[in-house]
């Protein structure tokens, strides 16, 4: 049995403690969180620690740690999140729900977290703290690379590549070979079928870029 270290009390967080804790592979130690997020010394039943203390209370050695974040609050976000903990000399580690489906051998870094009913195709990479959702199909040959984010029920066809960054919301279609720029948005049931530019946000069906004036109208 793996002991978990979960950073994150968020909805997210709260998620994937769920998996954990009905997963007998795992057992969940404690959440931490920036200070502000503790007002009460436990969460779910397990200890709830600020960072400033964590070491102290659950050492570095114990444990496997897991950093979760919600994505739309942005990646830099995701970014720091995982960084604190890295920054105390813990360890991270990778999630994989049993019931999703990884053909082969996969490469991938850290902190990836793959929840129930998803597909992972043959021949894939993905960097560290992607959140794959339930019910992705993810194509074979993929490239992602750090912080990225496939929403519930998200297509992902063979042979993309999907910079840092990057959000697929729910129910988006990615045909074939595409690359999705760093930090671009795909938003919720979008069909994209051509490359998607570095930070920006494509909707629709087919999908197109939004100018900021209209996306923040």
């Amino acid at each position: 049995m793996i002991d978990v270290l979960l950073n994150g009390t968020g909805p997210l967080g709260r998620m994937v403690f769920h998996l954990l804790d009905s997963d007998d592979r795992y057992r969940v130690r404690a959440f931490t969180a920036d200070e502000r997020y503790c007002t009460e010394p436990a969460l779910l039943g397990v200890p709830l620690i600020p960072h400033d203390t964590v070491s102290t209370a659950i050492p570095r050695d114990d444990v496997a740690c897991l950093s979760v974040l919600g994505g739309l609050g942005g990646w830099e976000a995701r970014r720091e999140h995982m960084a604190v903990m890295s920054s105390l000399g813990y360890r991270h580690t990778n999630y994989t729900h049993p019931s999703a489906v990884v053909q082969g051998e996969q490469d991938w870094g850290t902190n990836n977290i793959v929840f129930p009913f998803t597909t992972i195709g043959f021949g894939g990479a993905m960097g560290h703290d992607n959140v794959v959702r339930e019910k992705v199909y993810l194509g074979h040959d993929h490239r992602l690379g750090d912080h990225t984010f496939l929403g519930v029920g998200a297509t992902v066809g063979g042979g993309c590549t999907i910079g840092d960054g990057a959000y697929i919301a729910m129910e988006s279609t990615l045909t074939n070979d595409l690359s999705v720029g760093p930090g671009a948005f795909v938003g919720i049931g979008s069909l994209l079928l051509r490359d998607a530019a570095p930070d920006t946000r494509y909707y629709g069906h087919p999908a197109r870029a939004v100018s900021p004036e209209r996306d923040s109208a």
